[in-house]
């Protein structure tokens, strides 16, 4: 394919555009602060990485 977008692709992109939800404005997200260095850290000490901690874990350094 040299770039050009078929008529099906067209479509099929106009589609996924629809089907996107509206974009979320900053004063709409919840306030709350992690402690990030805190988090790696423990990740660290672990021995794994930030993403594979439990959602539980990964809580203990949320401060609302």
């Amino acid at each position: 394919m040299n770039g050009l977008m078929t008529s099906y692709s067209i479509k099929k992109y106009k589609e996924s555009l629809r089907n996107t939800p509206e974009p979320i404005a900053f004063d709409q997200l919840p306030k709350i602060k992690m402690d990030l260095v805190g988090l790696s850290k423990y990740a660290s000490a672990k021995g794994v990485k930030v993403s594979e901690l439990s959602e539980k874990e990964k809580s203990m350094f949320i401060q609302r």
